[in-house]
């Protein structure tokens, strides 16, 4: 072949070449960018994912165990579980910043704040559940406690906002991240009509037992329903000291001695105190000439049992107005006398009040000053037009009551001003003469002036607008009615419990808590 030929051949098969090369690379771009195309798609997932799980999306659906045949999800479980923690931690009984598996709940029985957050989360749980399926079945609705749940609703949306924050964002502050709004407001409904459901039946129960069911059990349990008087003065034993003047540490047959002649001397003085009183002194001139280190004057106590253990069966033997000397072991003496023990048939009193307070200043030690009588005026004018309000009313208990509510200053305001158990001497001011005069009858109504203490940091100036309700249940038949009510409504909840129907058993989705 002519070289020209070769040349020629050269130059055709050129072009073929560099578009094989080309088609070549092209084919290798494309590889490379669906790889990379991959690759992207799967780190889109992969964060999609990451911040998914971060979100509690999965977590909060997870299943943190079952009651009977129901799941109990996280969210749910949230409800309970850090309604309860953060009781402790607002109290500081818990470490907020350290977690509940770290600390120690019950170090002889090796279990931490998470074991026990979880264990009572759970038992409340199952209480709710219980007792909210109990409520449909009776025909309760969800309707039946709208009003109640609107207003925790709006009040945590109050909160939220005086906060600057979302009503989302406060939830989950005092619930956990795991818990949705949804969520929140489920449980929350659930809670308030099985709590209705209770208090309904729990008053129907008190209702329904009958004056001689009330003295037959009084007649069974005397002890726990009479009233007793009583006065003590302790004598404490002087403290020994371990060492001598020098400092040279005592023995033990030393120290033995020292607290033998310690407890000697308070015997000596309590024995002393009896003498005096045996003699005629009254018990405040006891307190007042021996100073005791604890005293109690004619201390009224519902039940034996709420009578130190210390001098309670020595006390119960004595006569009335007789007295004795007790020792508490190793630490001192009492002086315990015994006055009275009766059946209370007093009738306590329910009143509706509302407290419209006199505004006051503090000078500039920070203490409180009285009212001017400009301030005084003021308190009188809107109390008047309280008065008016309520002349121009049906003059119910329950007009008073929606008075209360937008007028009174006082912490009854929300429950309509009522006041219920008020017996003689609770009241520090004049409607205590004026409720217990002996033709007070119900609807009867006063405004009365109340003049506070300036000593005390926590005492107002204002008038009382006081309504009287009614006269109660006699003392002992209202502790009897709570016994007997009590004893059923623990048989009641207990009965609801038995068997599987709320057989609580533990998920995988408890690990996200407490650790």
């Amino acid at each position: 072949m002519s070289a020209s030929r070769e040349k020629k051949q050269r130059q055709t098969a050129a072009p073929s070449d560099k578009n094989a090369k080309a088609r070549s690379e092209q084919a290798a771009y494309k590889r490379k960018v669906r790889t990379y195309t991959a690759i992207g798609v799967v780190v889109v997932i992969l964060v999609a994912a990451l911040l998914t799980w971060n979100s509690g999306f999965f977590q909060r659906r997870a299943t943190a165990a079952t009651i009977g045949d129901s799941k109990l999800t996280v969210a749910e479980l949230s409800y309970y579980y850090n309604s309860i923690r953060s009781a402790y931690a607002s109290y500081g009984i818990i470490d907020s910043t350290k977690p509940d598996s770290e600390q120690m709940y019950n170090e002889d029985e090796g279990t931490t704040y998470r074991d026990y957050f979880m264990e009572t989360a759970l038992s409340q749980a199952q209480t709710t559940k219980a007792r909210y399926d109990a409520a449909l079945e009776a025909g309760y609705t969800v309707a039946d406690v709208q009003d109640d749940l609107d207003e925790t609703i709006q009040y945590y949306k109050d909160n939220a906002a005086a906060s600057a924050t979302t009503y989302e964002s406060s939830i989950r502050s005092m619930y956990g991240r795991y818990i949705t709004v949804g969520t929140f407001e489920d449980v929350l409904a659930q809670s308030l009509l099985a709590t209705k459901y209770y208090n309904d039946t729990m008053q129907e129960t008190s209702d329904g037992f009958t004056d001689e069911q009330l003295d037959e059990y009084y007649q069974e349990h005397k002890d726990d329903v009479d009233t007793f008087q009583y006065s003590y003065l302790y004598f404490k034993a002087a403290t020994v000291e371990q060492t001598d003047a020098d400092g040279n540490t005592l023995t033990n047959d030393e120290i033995t001695k020292l607290k033998e002649t310690a407890m000697a001397d308070a015997k000596a003085k309590a024995e002393e105190a009896l003498a005096d009183y045996q003699d005629g002194t009254t018990i405040a001139d006891l307190i007042t000439r021996y100073s005791p280190d604890s005293s109690g004057d004619h201390t009224t106590v519902v039940g034996a049992e709420s009578i130190s253990t210390t001098y309670k069966d020595e006390l119960l033997n004595l006569e009335k107005s007789a007295g004795t000397v007790v020792e508490s072991t190793d630490t001192g003496y009492y002086v315990v006398v015994f006055h009275d023990r009766y059946q209370d048939t007093s009738t306590p009193a329910t009143i509706r009040d509302i407290l419209i307070k006199a505004e006051t200043t503090t000078d500039e030690s920070g203490n409180v000053v009285a009212p001017t009588q400009e301030a005084w005026d003021a308190a009188k004018i809107t109390a008047d037009e309280v008065m008016a309000k309520w002349e121009e009313s049906d003059k119910t208990a329950e007009a008073f009551g929606k008075l209360a509510e937008e007028y009174s200053a006082s912490s009854t305001a929300s429950n309509g001003g009522i006041t219920t158990g008020v017996r003689p001497g609770s009241l520090t001011d004049d409607r205590n003469s004026w409720l217990f005069e002996e033709d007070r009858t119900a609807g009867d109504v006063t405004t009365i002036q109340h003049q506070g203490d300036p000593s005390s940091t926590s005492d107002y100036w204002g008038y009382h607008i006081t309504y009287f309700q009614e006269w109660e249940e006699e003392s002992w038949k209202q502790t009897v009615r709570s016994a007997l009510t009590s004893d059923a409504m623990t048989k009641w909840s207990d009965a609801m419990l038995e068997g599987d129907a709320y057989a609580v058993t533990q998920a995988d989705g408890t690990k996200y808590f407490g650790y």
